[in-house]
């Protein structure tokens, strides 16, 4: 069979395939447009703030690791310092109650007052290290400087070495509930051992972190507290028995209220910050890519069915 057989079927192809590259472009919305400069202009605010340089300063004045100090940071507010309206120490919208700065400390009745009593561990007032973001990663600093010493390590882990700082973490966080805490404890361990460097934001990874332990002892964690919510709901049931039907008005945790500081760059209230999810493997594929990888496919289609038309010597 003759090559020019094969040639309606290569342009065919060829034709369908750039056809339907350009069909999925869509022009960008206004929406797009100004999600690009937000972006562009948060970019340039984060490399501009030097934000490890500051994070190094603040370290070693209070001899907690760097790693400990960002990944904290970036677990709460991905390194950006929250300020608020003055007076409005919870969500008019959500009624959730606020963290402040870089650190996320807090001042309500759900998560405790860490702001306070860092402003006092550095000397400064809560109104400092609300407005200054330096005054807040010294105060936070100093808040887990002073948890580690005051709070036994983890099993398995020695003095200094990055895991022992883990049950410190957990209680900086000011989580009530031991699951949520923990849990949230080795959140900062997996963004240490993943990286970061986005939006101006650069986390270092951390290599050879011990994460299995992690993992387990906290799967341990949360399976013991759910054993004992089960176990109080069904003393409850128990009591309410022969009263009729028990309607149960359960309240969220108070993890759940506002674990992660509920802002960001792109839009209102609750906005979620960039996070490492947003990862190469998930993000869409330049379409140049996708045209050049049509384009050759097409390419060597037609040269491979060309060979095979060719006339043998």
């Amino acid at each position: 069979m003759r090559f020019e057989i094969y040639q309606p079927i290569v342009a065919l192809f060829m034709g369908l395939t750039f056809s339907t590259a350009f069909a999925q472009q869509k022009p960008k919305t206004p929406e797009d447009f100004a999600r690009d400069a937000a972006i562009t202009q948060f970019t340039r605010k984060m490399e501009a703030a030097n934000y490890p340089a500051l994070f190094e300063r603040a370290a070693r004045e209070f001899n907690v690791p760097v790693e400990i100090l960002e990944g904290v940071s970036f677990a709460q507010t991905r390194w950006d310092h929250l300020i608020w309206p003055e007076g409005q120490s919870y969500s008019p919208e959500s009624g959730k109650p606020r963290p402040y700065g870089i650190m996320s400390l807090w001042d309500n009745e759900f998560f405790g007052h860490s702001l306070i009593e860092a402003a006092k561990l550095i000397g400064k007032t809560p109104e400092d290290l609300k407005k200054d973001p330096f005054d807040n990663m010294r105060g936070g600093a100093a808040l887990l400087r002073k948890i580690y010493d005051q709070t036994e390590k983890p099993p398995g882990t020695r003095e200094g070495e990055l895991e022992s700082w883990r049950y410190a973490i957990a209680e900086y966080s000011g989580i009530p509930e031991p699951d949520f805490k923990h849990q949230h404890a080795l959140e900062v361990y997996r963004h240490l051992a993943a990286g970061y460097d986005q939006y101006g934001i650069k986390l270092p990874k951390v290599p050879n972190l011990k994460l299995p332990p992690m993992f387990a002892e906290v799967k341990k964690i949360k399976d013991e507290e759910e054993r004992k919510r089960a176990e109080k709901f069904s003393a409850e049931d128990q009591r309410t028995a022969g009263l009729g039907p028990v309607v149960r008005l359960e309240s969220k945790p108070a993890a759940s209220i506002s674990v992660r500081a509920p802002t960001n760059i792109f839009s209102g209230e609750n906005r979620k910050a960039p996070t490492p999810i947003a990862t190469a493997a998930s993000a869409s594929t330049p379409r140049w890519i996708t045209l050049a990888a049509i384009a050759t496919a097409g390419v060597l289609l037609f040269v491979f069915l060309r060979k095979r038309s060719a006339p043998k010597r």
